[in-house]
């Protein structure tokens, strides 16, 4: 009886981290929306800051589970992925957003959603990123 209840506590635990995780990059996918509308209507640094809390909610997802198993079943650690986002596309694109670069941030949001994209499409998550407002 003791082992059943642990087992399902260990279930319910492992569901309430991969469902935690789940709700965090979707707070991040509407951050990263969020921060492009407020590039387009040209409010710069309440794009900064919401480009801030996108990373914010990436990084702990990542973190509190760095090790993730693919469609496959193969288990890939994530922090590399992380890490290659953080210094990449996204300095690239608070680099653009302080200097108040449409252009340039245009092009880095790009570059945002196809490291976004590429991660997922590693996890083989299903469908990838929907960004469909910022451009391919």
């Amino acid at each position: 009886m003791k082992t059943s209840l642990t087992l399902c506590l260990l279930l319910l635990l492992t569901s309430c981290t991969s469902m935690m995780n789940h709700h965090r990059m979707k707070a991040a996918q509407r951050k990263m929306l969020a921060t492009r509308t407020l590039q387009q209507a040209g409010q710069w640094e309440e794009a900064l800051a919401m480009a801030e809390r996108m990373q914010s909610s990436v990084t702990k997802s990542v973190t509190s589970a760095p090790k993730q198993k693919t469609a496959t079943g193969v288990e890939i650690d994530l922090t590399p992925l992380l890490t290659a986002w953080e210094k990449g596309p996204l300095t690239e694109l608070k680099a653009a957003l302080q200097k108040k670069d449409a252009t340039a941030s245009t092009k880095a949001f790009t570059s945002l959603r196809q490291q976004c994209m590429s991660c997922h499409a590693v996890l083989g998550k299903t469908p990838p990123v929907v960004v469909s407002e910022i451009p391919n």
